[in-house]
């Protein structure tokens, strides 16, 4: 008996964001993969090719919040013919870990979507949540076909969270809910897991992959770090929307003694992870081999027949409720150059935020000072690829353009800051850009290592961005009201939970407690703002500009902004061709 060698395949998903059928509801148009329906071929032929041996299936969370299909269903009861509950089902998945934006709406829906789903739930670090059917770890036993015949495998499978998920969603847990410290905790749960005789752990790990010198947060530390904790053998990494491993030299210094994938988001890939097992003679089982691949999802896959039966009904009740018009009618709208210059739908969004904060400081201490607004970059290509943009047309707006505004259920809050701290706000902001140098040609305006989401627009300040400036002087000309700002001048500033807990690596800046929140959603507040007439005038001015001084950039975007290069007539764009991601690479001066 102790010859016997197998093989364990480790299949996994991670940020799904309720993309079952892959539809891109905002244009409402099928998207340019199938989402977790064009997986199942790659799971079931996954599956197929381990003649001897067993696979496992499991998911990174993230799964239940992220498109509007997603808002649509949280108002619903969870039923088995949810859309999602019926695809985990329907593929068999054996476990599924809680990411943070599995948190984002009521409680009681995420227990109905635990108690309606096969597999067991987990969550590691987060405890006292009230939440129930939740577990904190799992160990598997399965029957795996090896030299010697079938033998039993027990699988223990642990999952985190970033701790940061506490302040992200505080309104959403109850105050006793402690979400620990991933790189802490862990370690006594695997323990426990080998104790009880787990021949494997695997660890689900929603936190990133973390890289060298990454700062002190666990949801950039990831996988380099829990990839030290003794007894775990595989990792499924996620939360930052990456793929992993990607065949290029960004592998350089990721752990080797512990497989890792993270397979991007919105099932752009399955990630496969192969263990090569012995059995030791007193009946354990030890890793011998290892390696982990991502198996990506072909461009304009079909949605799987079966899956897409099971979502159909949900579906075309969701469009129908997304065709609704809202509010008053707009000019067109649209973010193809939104890191060029400021984007009328970012103003949109502060402007959303501005009216719930000046309404809930009245009679408050602060309600004199001066009130700023911050908007995200959001829906502006990356990592969602060539079609993720806003465009809306002139005249009234439907409820499925709001979903590039407002992607995740982060509410409006206020922090009351000062100068210093606004002026360190947008140099982190001012990141999203790469250092630029003279006469270097076509040097990328962005930088690659930084997601666009971190760029912040304060409305309400006035200020120049350099790129020709090293990180962290890129500042200057910051003033309001037509007068420089100093560093310890007061301002309210309207942001959201996700930022206001240093969301986006903002924890570099010594924040304070939020002095008010909003309870709304970012699609309810959007939707106020759109019918209401309240004005804010410096909505309507441009907060933000690039300093021009003769340098050539490369700006990518949408194939759809050529119709518009006249709004950024002053830069001199020139359509150089394309990527191979389909996105244009426009020349600009600066």
């Amino acid at each position: 008996m102790g010859s016997a060698t197998t093989q364990l395949r480790i299949l996994a998903t991670t940020d799904l964001h309720m993309n079952v059928l892959g539809y891109d509801y905002a244009f409402d148009t099928p998207g340019q993969r199938a989402g977790l329906s064009g997986l199942a071929p790659l799971i079931a032929k996954a599956r197929a090719d381990v003649a001897q041996g067993l696979c496992v299936l499991v998911d990174n969370g993230d799964f239940l919040q992220g498109n509007p299909l997603a808002d649509w269903l949280s108002t619903q009861d969870v039923t088995p013919d949810h859309p999602l509950v019926a695809s985990f089902n329907g593929l068999a998945y054996d476990a599924i870990g809680l990411g943070n934006h599995d948190l984002d709406y009521r409680t009681t829906y995420l227990e109905q979507f635990i108690a309606a789903v096969d597999a067991p739930v987990i969550s590691t670090n987060l405890s006292d949540s009230g939440i129930s059917g939740l577990h904190p770890s799992v160990l598997l036993t399965r029957q795996i076909e090896t030299t010697d015949g079938p033998l039993p495998l027990r699988i223990g499978i642990v999952s985190a969270l970033p701790d940061e998920t506490a302040v992200w969603n505080k309104a959403m847990l109850p105050e006793t809910a402690i979400v620990a410290d991933p790189l802490a905790s862990l370690p006594a749960h695997v323990a426990r897991l080998r104790q009880a005789g787990a021949d494997v752990v695997l660890a689900l790990a929603h936190l990133g992959l973390g890289h060298a010198g990454a700062p002190d947060s666990s949801a950039d530390a990831g996988a380099l770090a829990l990839a030290e904790i003794p007894g775990i053998d595989a990792i499924v990494a996620g939360h930052t929307h990456r793929r992993f491993p990607d065949g290029t030299a960004s592998e350089n210094g990721y752990p080797s003694n512990v497989p890792v994938v993270m397979p991007g988001l919105r099932g752009s890939d399955l990630g496969v992870i192969d263990l090569d097992l012995a059995r030791t003679p007193d009946g354990h089982w030890v890793v011998t081999k290892h390696g982990a691949q991502l198996w990506p999802q072909p461009v304009s896959a079909a949605p799987d027949p079966v899956i897409y039966a099971r979502a159909s009904q949900a579906h075309t009740a969701a469009r129908a409720d997304l065709a609704a018009p809202i509010g008053n009618p707009v000019d067109h709208l649209h973010s193809y150059f939104a890191l060029l210059q400021p984007a009328k739908t970012m103003a949109l969004s502060a402007r959303a935020k501005a009216i719930l904060i000046r309404e809930a400081l009245q009679g408050s201490p602060h309600a004199d000072l001066p009130l700023l607004a911050a908007a995200a970059a959001r829906a502006v290509g990356g990592a969602g690829g060539v079609r993720n943009y806003i465009d809306v047309p002139k005249g009234f707006m439907m409820r499925r353009h709001l979903a590039g505004f407002a992607p995740f259920e982060n509410r409006t809050c206020a922090l009351l800051l000062t100068g210093a701290q606004l002026r360190l706000w947008l140099e982190r902001s001012a990141h999203v850009y790469s250092h630029l140098g003279a006469n270097i040609p076509r040097q990328n305006l962005l930088n690659p290592a930084e997601p666009s989401f971190i760029f912040d627009a304060i409305y309400g300040l006035t200020y120049t961005i350099d790129p020709a400036q090293p990180q962290g002087q890129r500042i200057s000309q910051m003033a309001h009201a037509g007068a420089a700002v100093s560093p310890d001048q007061q301002f309210v500033l309207a942001t959201n939970t996700f930022r206001a807990a240093g969301g986006g690596r903002y924890d570099t800046i010594d924040l304070p407690p939020p002095i008010a929140q909003s309870h709304a959603t970012p699609t309810e507040s959007l939707i106020r703002a759109l019918k209401s007439d309240e004005f804010d005038a410096w909505t309507t001015q441009a907060p933000w500009q690039l300093k021009r001084h003769g340098l050539t950039a490369i700006y990518e975007t949408s194939p759809k902004a050529a119709a518009y290069l006249d709004e950024i007539a002053a830069l001199k764009p020139r359509i150089l061709g394309q990527t191979d991601n389909g996105f244009d690479r426009i020349e600009i001066t600066l």
